[in-house]
């Protein structure tokens, strides 16, 4: 089912909600007041582009998407909607496709994803290198590696969209703001060869980088991963830690129990196959939900978000 705002999914959900006598405020009403709005145009989040983030069950996270695991989840996937980065685009279904699911249960928020691919790079084919970087599989320094150089996902989260109110080039590593990589074959604490998380870089700030060291290695976000080579997927599941973990104010971090709540937010997956697919040795395709970035008149390129509404409430429809 794909999510696009103002989908049949979400207005269905609704409906069924309206129906059945719920009066409460539908939480993607908090993307209406001035004060977001204002903000999300400064911050170049665009508001058209949005999930909300129901409070349901706790998943198993083990990496595997159990028989409705994430029922109780806002569902998304892969459609014309998404963004791509590189020159080459998607052709078919076998050569990339996804689904995926972003829910909280009250402690942390989870992200799952179904991604199939029909060649895991470093598993399926040789872990070839980019010409312009013979470092690009290096790990655990700021200045040298290429963490998003193989099928990875890439996670943003921009916390305080509602106070910073202004376009983002790059973002504190934590809370705050976050950017960081998931990678199918290698990753900080495991290695090469070991999916898992990997800070971004390089070419960011030393706060960047040592935040996102502390996010992995104090497992404030956590990752588990299943290879289902004979199928050509692979599944993940990514937890973030909320207390501790989403900033929405100075030390003041996202809760259950709080309003309704707009974040910036973004998704990318990445895709490397064999070194003939990519030309310019980058990778093969890079999807991003709400757009890479945007160049400015002056200075760096800017990011683009969409919004994820962080919400105490349970999806509407599920259960009936």
């Amino acid at each position: 089912m794909a999510l696009r705002s103002g989908s049949a999914a979400i207005i269905g959900g609704l409906l069924i909600w309206c129906l059945a006598g719920c009066a409460e405020t539908r939480p993607e009403s908090a993307l209406q007041s001035a004060e977001v709005r204002q903000a999300a145009a400064k911050a170049l989040v665009s508001l058209d582009r949005w999930m909300v983030c129901w409070k349901g069950a706790t998943p198993e996270f083990d990496g595997r998407i159990g028989q409705g695991e994430y029922d109780d989840a806002t569902p998304f996937e892969w459609n014309a909607d998404w963004v791509e980065a590189m020159k080459q685009d998607i052709t078919s279904r076998q050569d990339l496709d996804f689904n995926g699911w972003v829910k909280h249960d009250g402690e942390h928020l989870y992200l799952a994803f179904n991604i199939t691919d029909d060649l895991f790079y470093g598993i399926e084919t040789e872990r070839w290198l980019p010409h312009q970087d013979e470092f690009a599989h290096v790990i655990g320094e700021r200045e040298r590696g290429r963490p998003w150089f193989g099928d990875m996902i890439e996670i943003l989260i921009f916390g305080r969209m509602l106070e910073i109110g202004e376009p983002v080039s790059d973002v504190t590593g934590d809370g705050r703001g976050i950017q960081i990589i998931y990678n199918l074959t290698k990753s900080l604490e495991g290695g090469i060869g070991v999916p898992g998380m990997l800070p971004h870089g390089p070419n960011r700030t030393v706060e960047n980088w040592e935040n996102n060291r502390r996010w992995i290695l104090d497992d404030i976000i956590e990752t588990r991963t299943v290879i289902r080579d004979v199928e050509d997927r692979y599944t993940v599941e990514v937890r973030i830690r909320l207390d501790g973990g989403i900033e929405i104010q100075e030390n003041q971090y996202w809760t259950d129990g709080m309003p309704d709540t707009p974040i910036g937010f973004n998704l990318a997956i990445g895709d490397v196959d064999e070194a003939s697919m990519s030309p310019d040795g980058l990778l093969h395709h890079e999807t991003w939900w709400a757009g890479k970035t945007v160049p400015q008149d002056s200075g760096p390129r800017v990011k683009l978000w969409g919004a994820l509404v962080l919400t105490s409430k349970a999806k509407p429809d599920f259960g009936h």
